[in-house]
């Protein structure tokens, strides 16, 4: 079982912490990972594409030309596909864009993710910690102590913290998650993962077991 080091916000290591081998030491799966990014991915898009048809264009519905004399092609009404402005044929249309991914897959998806995180230090373990009010100055400070201030970072803390997460909004590159929210996406999209301690027990227990 792998330890890592437990920061304050000052930088300090003040302990260490256990990384689960169920969560953290896990042989990648590779497909897994696919198809659980792949799915996220797919179930963000609005699916709001879409053109208009020649029937709804708002053009003439007359004939362009006489069908003989003229010595061009016939030709029928300006909203024809094949004509500059006229509608488009067999283009986009609203729909709706879902995928489900087996709760076996997704968990995981998620173990491999995190071992992957593990397997090059991109791990880092935060005593817990609590801001009276939103103060991005005061995450960017813990951030820079812990040298997480590179780069893409996710932040995860035990339940959603109002304070804390509009002190992170403001920060590039910085996202703040409550750990029960956390998708593989979030994990393999970061550079490194920040667990507050209470966070990383909570994670635990939930993908940990095996």
């Amino acid at each position: 079982m792998a330890t890592v080091d437990v920061y304050d916000v000052q930088g300090k290591a003040v302990g260490k912490a256990d990384l689960d081998d169920a969560l953290f030491g896990v042989e990648p799966s590779e497909g897994a990972i696919y198809q659980a990014v792949k799915a996220h991915r797919t179930n963000r898009r609005q699916g709001t594409a879409a053109t208009k048809t020649r029937a709804e264009v708002f053009l003439t519905k007359r004939k362009m030309y006489r069908q003989k004399g003229t010595g061009r092609a016939r030709a029928g009404k300006a909203s024809s596909p094949v004509r500059v402005g006229g509608g488009v044929a067999h283009g986009p249309q609203p729909r709706f864009y879902s995928e489900r991914v087996p709760q076996k897959v997704r968990t995981l998806a998620l173990r491999s993710a995190f071992s992957l995180k593990a397997s090059a230090d991109g791990v880092k373990v935060l005593q817990d910690f609590k801001l009276e009010a939103p103060k991005t100055k005061e995450i960017a400070s813990i951030t820079k102590a812990i040298e997480a201030d590179s780069g893409k970072t996710l932040m995860l803390i035990d339940q959603h913290d109002g304070n804390i997460a509009k002190s992170c909004r403001n920060i590039p590159g910085l996202d703040c998650l409550a750990v029960g929210q956390v998708s593989t996406y979030d994990v393999i999209n970061a550079d490194r993962v920040v667990f507050t301690e209470s966070a990383l027990g909570r994670a635990q227990g939930l993908w940990g077991a095996s």
